[in-house]
């Protein structure tokens, strides 16, 4: 009995403190100008979410894991931002950027995608000078989403994706498993991983 009390207790708090990560993340992105879900859905321990389209540039990067991926790929883009395009101009990004990694047989390869997105005022951003940088826009798409608000290490974050991955396999849910999304909304730890929903 005690130990069902203990059980509860613990995804309770879970609960709460995933739905306190929720609510910060939406307000951040209500002062900064990043991507808000068109749909929240909060169910079990994640949550089911609706991005609209939206446009972002993105970088593919080999490296040993999600931190190497993520310096080298957000060093072009802000390169990018600053001038890196063939109009020689600012480019004005949104607060939240991330990486897309790639699973094999449960396990996260060498293989990632980075990416920042751009604001949405930006109506028709120029192309990069850089050739491994491209422009994307991502059609409406639903993703099952976990947020984290404290900081991890590299270790923590690649355990908190095979979590997740068996969670969702566990619940019998619809998902790709090939690939998983991280998106980062602050540098305090606030972030979202997320795999995309499929059968919509």
């Amino acid at each position: 009995m005690l130990r069902i009390f203990l059980t509860v207790s613990v995804l309770f708090w879970n609960q709460l403190a995933a739905q306190d990560a929720v609510a910060e993340g939406l307000g951040l992105c209500e002062k900064d100008d990043c991507l808000t879900p068109a749909v929240i859905i909060e169910d079990k321990n994640y949550l089911e979410v609706q991005f609209k389209e939206r446009r972002r540039i993105e970088t593919d990067v080999d490296a040993v894991d999600i931190k190497s991926a993520l310096a080298i790929g957000l060093e072009k883009l802000f390169s990018y931002a600053r001038c890196g395009n063939v109009a020689g101009t600012v480019i004005p990004l949104a607060a939240s950027w991330g990486v897309v990694g790639y699973l094999k047989n449960g396990k996260i390869q060498q293989r990632f995608s980075v990416f920042v997105l751009i604001v949405p005022e930006v109506i028709n951003p120029p192309e990069p000078t850089d050739p491994a940088v491209t422009l994307q826009t991502g059609p409406p798409v639903w993703f099952y989403g976990r947020v984290f608000d404290k900081k991890v290490d590299e270790q923590q974050t690649e355990e908190l994706v095979i979590q997740f991955l068996k969670d969702l396999e566990q619940d019998n849910q619809p998902f790709n498993s090939t690939f998983f999304d991280i998106t980062y909304l602050n540098t305090e730890g606030l972030m979202e991983i997320g795999f995309m929903k499929t059968g919509e």
